[in-house]
Order: structure tokens, then sequence, then C-alpha cells
């Protein structure tokens, strides 16, 4: 027999009860040192840490029903309709709970898309742990020289009996050192080109042959790597989709992804507090200028938390290319308040000083939030392409080469 479906208000009182017995409630507190970073740059002692955090809290979430709230019973999930998943989400902004940034591919990126198209085998090995995070996943497609033109990837893997040998290279991957497993995409068919001979699969990341080196930024942060991929192996049952179909994976996958940045807990609205303090902080909370800037954040922030809600409530089948425009919208504030900060500040900003220099390391790492998912360039085609249907853009002729002048 079949549990009947609570209302959505039994179930908020449920969540609030469940966290609130866990996690203390939400605060500001002053003396803490700020951060207003995107991308999580921390000390290896303290990420090491938070990440214990963040799967303790992830396995009892899970265990306590609350760890899939709109996926499948088969897997884990309590097949709620969305709408209870977005409910829960809220109820955690109200406390402390760990940072699911650690987490968030393997949870809200990686699992929806193996739901898609991952075999019924590789579905129950794999969904339940990496929801639970007894595994954590990274992605592994873009490649130096390909950047964000996934096509281009040159990364081989050869079927060698039941197994594939990858040889190649990966870039700008977020959580390599700490990740169990990787969604990987590898040209499986020598001589293809662009998105065709494409496959891609679910590889061990501690394995002989898989080496990972942090990427140093201009942040100072090494939140990424690049991942060596010399005679890799992973069996063919670890093999996500078929043979040469892996593009079709990767747009699921980069799909779920924008949907995660574009909803990514309205972090423009949660700065725009902290800007506002900053105002006022400055001598600045009355000047005209300053709260047309404020205004103007704020306006846009609700209007891409309202479009992109609507987004979510019409999308039955998974969230579609629309979802590009609320990742552009977000990038987009998050760049407009680094810029008030920049004018409240002007040249203390780059000061290594607290609270200033906070605002100098957004202004940096959003380059990152800006690349990662797609860039800006690609959601502006998407947008155009997909959601307003206008004609695809050309693609440029090839230049003449020698022998043919």
């Amino acid at each position: 027999m079949s549990t009947p479906t609570p209302s959505l208000e039994d179930f908020t009182r449920e969540a609030l009860d469940f966290v609130g017995a866990h996690q203390k409630r939400a605060t500001h507190d002053a003396s803490l040192e700020p951060t207003y970073s995107v991308l999580p740059e921390k000390p290896r002692e303290v990420e090491e840490r938070e990440l214990a955090e963040a799967l303790a809290w992830r396995k009892t979430t899970f265990d306590a029903g609350f760890g899939w709230v709109d996926g499948p019973g088969a897997h884990g999930g309590r097949d709620l309709p969305p709408a209870y998943a977005d409910a829960y989400r809220g109820v955690e902004r109200l406390f402390d709970v760990p940072d699911e940034a650690y987490t968030r591919f393997s949870v809200g990126i990686l699992c929806p898309a193996l739901l898609e198209h991952a075999d019924p085998a590789l579905a129950a090995e794999m969904l339940r742990p990496l929801r639970r995070t007894d595994l954590v996943a990274c992605q592994l497609f873009s490649e130096p020289g390909a950047g964000s033109d996934m096509a281009a990837a040159r990364t081989r893997a050869r079927l060698d009996g039941q197994e594939w040998v990858v040889d190649g290279q990966k870039v700008w991957t977020s959580g390599a050192h700490y990740s169990e497993v990787g969604l990987l995409l590898a040209r499986t068919e020598p001589g293809s080109r662009r998105n065709a001979g494409l496959t891609a699969f679910l590889i061990d990341m501690d394995q002989p042959g898989i080496e990972v080196r942090p990427i140093r930024q201009m942040t100072g942060g090494a939140s990424f790597s690049e991942v060596f991929l010399d005679g890799a192996r992973v069996p063919d049952h670890r093999r996500v989709g078929e043979v040469g179909q892996g593009w079709s994976v990767i747009m699921t996958t980069m799909r779920f992804e924008r949907a995660v940045i574009g909803t990514d807990g309205g972090i423009d609205l949660v700065l725009l507090d902290q800007l506002a303090r900053l105002a006022r902080d400055e001598g600045l909370g009355e000047d005209s200028a300053t709260l047309d800037a404020l205004g103007d954040i704020l306006v846009r922030g609700r209007s891409a938390a309202a479009m992109t809600q609507e987004f979510l409530a019409r999308a039955n089948g998974g969230p579609g290319p629309e979802m590009s425009m609320s990742k552009l919208l977000l990038t987009d504030n998050l760049g407009r308040v680094a810029q008030t900060a920049h004018d409240l500040l002007d040249e203390r900003m780059t000061v290594r000083r607290d609270p200033e220099f906070a605002w100098h390391q957004l202004a940096l790492s959003l380059e990152g939030l800006r690349i990662g998912g797609g860039t800006d360039e690609i959601m502006r085609t998407i947008v155009a392409e997909r959601v307003l249907g206008l004609p695809r853009t050309p693609v440029p002729a090839a230049a003449p080469t020698k022998r043919s002048l």
C-alpha cells in the first residue's frame, strides 16, 4: 500500500522539526571573517573538515527521508512533487547547514542525468550511494585547447575486452582531489568529429593511470584541478548510455548544471544585504546613486527568481534550455554587485584587508562562474536559438590552406 502524500504545509513542518533538531538557525555573525567568493577556496584543513561535515549531513538527511524528496522510491527518494523539494531547500536556508558545494554535482546534477540515461543495472548500482554521498563525483568534460567546446574533446577510450582504456587530459575540474568517481567524456570512435563518436563513463578516480594536479587561480585559491589519464580503465558496465551517444548524456548533465547554478539560493540577494551594510558603513546609505544601484540589483534578483520558479513549475520533464537565462541573469546581477562594491570602495577594494578585500574576491571568482556550466556567450546562443527560435549562428568557412591557394 502506497504512503499517502502529506500536504505541503505538513511536510514543511516535518522538515522544520527535522532540520531544527540537528542544526542551528542561520545568523549573521559580524565577528567572522567575511568571504564573498562564489567559488569555494579554503585551506586544505578547512576543506577536509567541511567536506566531512557535508557528507555526514547528506547521509543524515537521506536516512531521514529528506535526501531526495522528489526522487524515485526505488533509489531512496520519496516520490513527492518538485514543490516539496523546493520547500525543503527553503527550510535548509533558514539554518546553518553544511556547505552543499562539495556535493552539488553528485546530488543535484549527476543523479538526475543518470536517471535519464543510465541503464537499470547502473542506476541501481550508483544512484543511492551518489545521492547519499557514500560516493562523491566530479565532472571530467573540459580539455586544454577546447575549453567550453566539449565537442572538440580529444581524450580517447578504446575497448579492451570488457574494459575501456582511457588516455587524455581534462581541466577545470572542481573537486577532483576528493572525488571517488568522475563523469568522463571520451572519444570512442577514432576519426570521428565534433559531437559524434563520444561516449560517457563513470570512472573510478582512485586508480593507477589518473593523476590530479591543482590549478592555482588569480584569487589565490586552487578550487579547480587538471586531471591526467594515462592508461586508466573503466568497466563497460560503467558506461552511461550507448557507445557514441555521449553527447546527449553531456547535454542533459549541462542542462541540470545550469538549473542548479541559476537557482543557487539567491546568492545575489544574499550579497545585496552585505552590500547595503557596506553602503551604510561608508556613509552612503541615503545617497541617491547608491540607492538606485541597490534597488536595481534587488529588482533584477527578485525578477530572475520569479522567472526561474515559473520555469521549474513548468518543467515536468526536467529543466529545459530556458534555464540558461537564469544562469545569465545570475552572473549579470553578481557582476552588478561587484561593480557597486567597487564604486563604494574604489582602490580600497584591492587592499588585502577585510572586509574590503572580500569584495575583491567576489569580483575575481565571478569570472569562474561565468565559465562554469557554459560561458555567457554560449548561454546567449542557447537562448537565441533554442528558446527564441532565432536562426542558428553561421559557422565560419575554414581558412584556405596553402595547398589550396
